[in-house]
């Protein structure tokens, strides 16, 4: 680790300089040099000369002169250079070469250079008409302390700084364009002297003599830092696959040193989020540029080429698994890669409006304590080389050339994290989209500072990361989209691993709730690998809940004398700590449902498990004091009588008994209220029987309903009435959500639940995976009464699968774009899907008269701009009248007899919302299926 000013190493000695009993760490063990506080004297040239010297490597005089820069030793110790980290005399300072460097390019690419297999060259320049003069190895003067390291010698360069000079290593590829400035221009004509005035001495810190806090001990080690084998001396630091130097140079933009005692609250604007470009004055291209059109950018090509063989989505020619590029390591290399970018990182600022958040943020985002990020930093270190480790015998042949890779490594760099503005921004974007569908987040404020400071600092530092990568996830960016690919897949292995050590952990709520984020955002991540190990790995935290008893119902109230009742405050903290455990149980109930019903499987958790009481209000959960909260919980648990209910232990009832009063239709007459999370848990078990019985269903031939059967046999006609039923069931469900949407607004989870209602109902009367057979012509000889048959296969009701289409697409588009749920496109591909099978014979059923014009049914009207209750959509279901169409974006309405620019029409609602690598799967898909 290297600091680039001296205050700067003092200041961190003085916040991080104390050990486990909070005493100050003597400053010994080459922490800080011991001549820190010597004055340097002046270089040879200058002493010679009798010229004032600035006393920086090389002096600016020296620079501007194109002069060869020597240290002399002081008179005391001819080693206080060595112990200073600069070179020793003799030492030349030389400035880059760049002619031999490529354009300016992307992020993650290396501009292809050669270097000769016997000869290890160093470039320095000559005079203006000399040019650039080459010299070998052999007239270099030895103090340089090259590592020896094995292979053909690289390519080595020197940057005209003060600090150690970065040597490239043979496992490392050609180093990129320092500046675009800097491309084809000699560089005996830079003037470096602004460089060499605002630079200093690196001083640096031993790691292997670094006392680190408690928990921290054996978390840093040496091989995390450098690659194991490489010598580590003074004034040479080995660099890494992009030719930065693996040991970072610290930002001078540093916080406060005093930490605040209480969090400062994140008060601003989405547009008031950008860093100031300053830094990227030497090194302008090395900063992520902010792409202007978000929604499209170049994704990795393993990515793409591993979309045609998904489990689920398959309207397109399916591929085998075994013939997909792996991604696993190749997603934490480029997470490697996009960390070491510190310059681009302080320059990030996404391309987002307030709009797209529905206005005031949903949860209050505390900042960041410089402690916390240290710590952060510190353990995401840890996690990032265990997973490197991990996959480190992958073979590269399972990486395709074109896939971006910034190479092998055989150890982890040093990184660092984005700014804190950054982290901060996805700490936001998480509370606003996936804290309104899983509510976890108590008292309206989410601080990871408490996480980090009151929790076991590997779960909670799991618990954080994962947020901010649900929360980059949302971002349309490319370097979002790498932070959060490379962070899934190194807290996936780092939480497997915590609770492989202590199976005790499988229990705890932090490791939960970060098992919690990470099958969310495997499953919709749009990474082949990662959405199948969601989904083989959910049924194990499936288990893990059931066994830690977390579905059962455990009593928390206990008989107390009066003077011996606690007060308000610790009812409060005992309610919030019941409250969380519901919350995180329910919250796996609807990631349950959530994959099932988009794989088309059937749930793996019944109804009949729920014993624990249902989440309550959250007004209660969000309350911000005792006192709110008590006034609170009177209004919703009223007692009759006057009695208080404060105290009376009164909670909600559990989704077992919820569903008893359901079905024996008692929900309105005993004045059950449900909240919209409520209302969601109620789909969960209709989803099952509608699952089971269409599945059921579909197993019997044409020709066995034309058997006799005995009264008691089970035949298709006695299933499709058992599955009418539960449609009847969802019909109730629906009459419930219309009445209590009359006294209550409209919210993201309620128009979720929506959503997810029709998809259930278009479940009952259609057969996605026909379907997507169809789209594949599996089978399929072209003949119309085929077609025919196979249209009545996969469509049972038209007018019924239309309708619950159209409220699909007008629910979906009237989501703001950024605080959809992260399945909105797969909502969008199945409603599009049956649209199109259903086009395919509806343009033949309708047969021109004498004069050439098209009868029409009736009135045209938009399925996706009109309510379930208007009398059109009411007319089009009773009486099958009316001729249904889509809305345009441009207002204009398109007929759904139209098969191919339905589907068109699909991809364009999808570019509509916020890009992500799973939407844009999506898209390929039903693109790819819309050109035949």
């Amino acid at each position: 680790m290297s600091f680039a000013r001296r205050d700067l190493l003092q200041r961190h000695y003085t916040v991080h300089g104390r050990d486990q009993n909070q005493d100050p760490i003597p400053a010994a063990n080459g922490m800080i040099p011991k001549s820190a506080g010597r004055t340097p004297i002046a270089c040879s040239n200058c002493a010679k000369t009798k010229t004032k010297c600035d006393k920086k490597f090389p002096c600016s005089r020296c620079a501007g002169r194109n002069l060869r820069c020597t240290l002399r030793p002081t008179r005391r110790s001819t080693k206080n250079a060595q112990r200073m980290g600069v070179p020793p005399e003799g030492a030349v300072a030389i400035p880059p070469y760049t002619d031999q460097l490529g354009p300016q390019g992307v992020m993650g690419e290396q501009a292809p250079t050669t270097s000769p297999p016997q000869q290890q060259q160093i470039l320095k320049p000559a005079s203006p008409k000399e040019g650039m003069a080459t010299i070998s190895k052999d007239d270099m003067p030895p103090p340089l302390n090259l590592p020896v390291v094995d292979g053909p010698p690289p390519q080595v360069f020197e940057h005209p700084t003060s600090g150690p000079t970065p040597v490239l290593n043979d496992m490392s590829p050609p180093m990129q364009t320092p500046s675009a400035f800097v491309h084809q221009t000699p560089v005996a004509s830079f003037d470096l002297r602004e460089e060499s005035e605002q630079s200093s001495p690196r001083f640096m810190l031993d790691w292997s003599q670094m006392h680190m806090p408690i928990a921290f001990d054996g978390m840093v080690q040496p091989s995390m830092i450098m690659q194991q084998g490489m010598p580590y001396e003074t004034g040479v630091i080995p660099v890494g696959a992009n030719g930065e130097p693996l040991l970072p140079i610290m930002s001078d933009g540093t916080g406060p040193l005093i930490t605040p005692i209480e969090s400062p609250k994140l008060d601003r604007s989405f547009h008031d989020l950008k860093v100031g470009s300053s830094a990227t004055s030497y090194h302008p291209q090395r900063s992520m540029s902010v792409v202007s059109t978000p929604e499209r950018f170049e994704e990795v090509s393993a990515i793409v080429a591993a979309q045609d063989a998904w489990t689920a989505f398959r309207c397109t020619p399916t591929i085998p698994s075994a013939s997909c590029p792996k991604t696993a390591r190749l997603n934490l290399e480029l997470l490697e890669s996009t960390l070491r970018n510190h310059e681009g990182w302080s320059t990030w600022s996404p391309q987002w409006e307030e709009a797209d958040f529905a206005g005031a943020d949903h949860l209050t985002v505390m900042q960041l304590h410089e402690s916390t990020r240290d710590k952060l930093l510190a353990i995401t270190q840890s996690f990032l080389h265990k997973a490197l480790e991990t996959h480190r015998d992958t073979s590269s042949r399972h990486t395709p050339p074109d896939s971006h890779s910034p190479g092998s490594h055989s150890a982890t760099n040093f990184v660092l994290l984005p700014p804190a503005r950054v982290l901060e921004f996805f700490l936001r974007s998480y509370t606003n989209s996936f804290e309104r569908y899983y509510p976890l987040t108590s008292r309206g404020i989410l601080d990871a500072n408490e996480l980090m400071h009151c929790y076991n600092d590997r779960a909670a530092s799991l618990l954080v990361l994962m947020m901010m990568a649900q929360g980059a996830m949302n971002i349309p960016s490319k370097e979002a989209r790498l932070l959060t690919g490379g962070l899934n897949e190194a807290c996936r292995i780092s939480l497997f691993d915590l609770i492989e050590r202590n199976v005790i952990m499988s229990g705890d709520a932090i490791v939960m709730h970060s098992a919690l984020l990470f099958i969310v955002q495997a499953a919709w991540s749009g990474d082949k690998w990662q959405m199948d190990i969601a989904m083989g790995q959910r049924g194990m935290y499936f288990a893990m809940l059931r066994h830690s008893g977390s579905l059962d119902y455990r009593s928390q109230q206990q008989q107390q004398a009066p003077e011996q009742r606690p007060n308000t405050d610790q009812l409060w903290s005992d309610w919030i700590h019941n409250e969380s455990k519901s919350r995180l149980v329910y919250s796996w109930v609807m990631v349950d449902q959530d994959i099932s019903l988009f794989h088309d499987t059937q749930p793996l958790f019944s109804v009949t498990e729920f014993a624990a009481p249902l989440p309550d209000a959250d007004r209660l959960w969000h309350a911000k004091s005792a006192g709110e909260w008590s006034a609170i919980f009177e209004q919703v648990h009223e007692f009759s009588g006057g009695y208080s209910s404060v105290g009376s232990g009164a909670r909600p009832l559990s989704l077992r008994d919820l569903f008893r009063h359901f079905l024996d239709d008692e929900m309105v007459s005993m004045g059950i209220e449900m909240t919209p999370l409520q209302m969601r848990l109620l789909l969960h078990p209709l989803q099952s029987l509608v699952c089971q019985y269409s599945q059921l269903l579909s197993c019997f031939s044409d020709s066995a309903s034309k058997r006799s059967a005995s009264p008691r046999s089970m035949t298709a006609s006695s299933t499709r009435t058992r599955l009418e039923e539960v449609q009847s069931l969802l019909g109730r469900w629906f009459d419930l959500a219309e009445r209590y949407l009359k006294a209550n607004p409209v919210c993201p989870m309620m128009q979720t639940n929506l959503v997810i209602f029709h998809l259930i109902s278009l479940n009952a009367v259609t057969n996605l995976p026909e379907i997507e057979r169809l789209a594949r012509r599996e089978n399929i000889d072209g003949t119309y009464q085929q077609l025919v048959w196979m249209h009545k296969r996969c469509i049972a009701d038209v007018e019924e699968a239309v309708f619950h289409c159209g409220q699909v697409f007008r629910l979906i588009r009237s989501m703001p774009r950024g605080i959809r749920p992260p399945w909105w496109a797969a909502a969008i591909y199945r409603v599009g899907l049956i649209l199109w099978t259903d086009s395919l014979l509806r343009k033949d059923n309708l047969t021109p008269n004498s004069n050439g014009i098209f009868p029409v049914a009736g009135p045209t009207f938009a399925i996706d701009a009109l309510p379930a209750d208007h009398p059109l959509i009411v007319r089009y279901l009773t009486k099958r009248e009316g001729v249904p169409c889509v809305s345009k974006h441009d207002g204009s309405q398109m007929p759904i007899d139209q098969a191919y620019p339905m589907l068109q029409h699909c991809i364009e609602v999808i570019d509509e919302g916020a890009a992500s690598r799973f939407s844009d799967g999506i898209r390929n898909k039903l693109d790819r299926l819309s050109r035949g």
